[in-house]
């Protein structure tokens, strides 16, 4: 898929509304994202296809559109619907409910993605 096939679909997805938002509190408060320690990978679906990801760099304090770049690895790829995501962000979802109905996956240290309680909380105040 072309580069420009991916922007389209990010576009297209709610999630990128609120990793848009996730990213102006990152770029006034990267220590709120340092506090998370860890590279986490979000791979976001809609009607059970993945459709985009986004990359949480804890190390470095940033936001960003894709996959973790070159060098790095995430050591949390959380893979959740487009609409179940959003839900999550406004604080309207709970992480560990869409886990137990498999609307949420967790690969690797499912420890380090319960630090991201911390950022979402921040952004359901928003």
């Amino acid at each position: 898929m072309s580069k420009e096939d991916q922007t389209k679909i990010s576009l297209e997805l709610k999630a990128k509304m609120a990793f848009d938002e996730l990213n102006k509190r990152a770029s006034t408060q990267p220590t709120l994202v340092k506090k998370i320690g860890a590279i986490i990978q979000f791979d976001i679906t809609k009607n059970g296809k993945f459709q985009h990801s986004w990359t949480i760099d804890g190390k470095q304090g940033i936001i960003y559109d894709g996959k973790p770049t070159e060098g790095t690895t995430a050591q949390v790829t959380i893979t959740v619907d487009d609409n179940d995501f959003v839900e999550l962000a406004l604080g309207k979802a709970n992480a560990s409910a869409l886990f137990a109905k498999g609307k949420l996956k967790v690969k690797g240290n499912v420890m380090l993605a319960q630090k991201l309680s911390t950022l979402f909380k921040e952004q359901s105040k928003l």
